[in-house]
């Protein structure tokens, strides 16, 4: 009866997880290799991010999200990147470890594409013994500590940007994997679903102390509505900044940064719901990037903002 139950469970985890997308990040002004594998070394080159995020605040067990990311270049042309992104909400755990090649090519003048090839593993796990260890619910004491666990599955992306000027027009295909992935304990395999995401960014130099920066992008896949968000912010001679957005369904969004004195950043972000009481659904994330190129740069080497 026990397996049965972990079975069950764990075949009603694969058929959410598979309609998942990878999680939600909102500090793309901050950090854009989470916008896209393309940014991976050609933009803030040298720099380490860390982000936290907390959705669903009034809710217990809502997702948690922790996201370390890093890259830089290789040479003029190619830059490579690496990213970690640990998601939890309530009893089931997401893992995403993902190295990164990417590569610029010059089409005429001032235009380029910018290429990315993405690889790494995924890994997703049921806590059982969150929930059958709560004092308020032990239905069957068998189940304490059964806790189960996906084997490695392979995954990858492939994105490619188009760059001009202050324009950038990307698009992405995330989560490609092959073939089904297996848990370790029971007889139940899932499949991850291939997402898709297009976004366009323009930034506008209104005078010599003030920068415009608006964005909007489309995201979805397979048994995944698609999704779409805007948003821009404002910027004050490169050092302050603060933004507004919007994605569905009915989720509204304020943000603000600052670069801090030695290459450090900082950036948060606040959503919240419009369509429910306020206080459920509000969204928090922080994130920071420090600059640990410029400890190590040599002068006249490739950095771009």
């Amino acid at each position: 009866m026990k397996k049965y139950i972990i079975s069950a469970a764990a075949l009603l985890y694969s058929v959410i997880i598979s309609a998942q997308q990878m999680p939600i990040s909102e500090s793309y002004f901050l950090d854009k290799y989470s916008l896209s594998p393309s940014y991976a070394g050609h933009f803030n080159p040298g720099t380490l991010f860390m982000g936290f995020r907390s959705d669903w605040s009034g809710i217990k067990g809502g997702p948690k999200t922790v996201r370390i990311a890093y890259s830089d270049m290789i040479s003029a042309n190619a830059g490579y990147g690496g990213r970690v992104i640990y998601d939890k909400a309530g009893i089931f755990d997401q893992l995403y470890v993902l190295g990164t090649y990417s590569y610029s090519v010059r089409l005429t003048g001032d235009h380029r594409i910018l290429l990315a090839l993405s690889a790494g593993i995924y890994n997703n796990k049921i806590n059982f013994s969150d929930y059958y260890n709560d004092p308020n619910y032990n239905l069957d004491p068998a189940l304490t500590q059964q806790d189960v666990k996906s084997k490695l599955k392979f995954m990858s992306d492939f994105s490619a940007l188009y760059v001009f000027k202050g324009l950038e027009a990307g698009i992405m295909f995330a989560n490609i994997n092959f073939g089904d992935a297996k848990y370790r304990d029971v007889d139940v395999t899932y499949k991850p679903l291939a997402n898709y995401q297009v976004h366009a960014a323009y930034n506008y130099g209104i005078n010599d102390r003030w920068t415009i920066n608006p964005l909007a992008y489309l995201r979805g896949g397979r048994y995944i509505k698609s999704q779409l968000g805007i948003g821009t912010r404002i910027i004050y001679q490169d050092n302050l900044w603060a933004g507004i957005s919007y994605r569905d369904p009915s989720i509204v969004g304020i943000g603000i940064g600052a670069n801090i004195t030695g290459g450090i950043r900082f950036s948060y972000n606040f959503n919240f719901a419009t369509s429910v009481a306020m206080g459920i659904y509000n969204n928090h994330e922080f994130a920071l990037g420090v600059d640990l190129g410029k400890l190590i740069r040599k002068p006249g080497s490739p950095a771009e903002k």
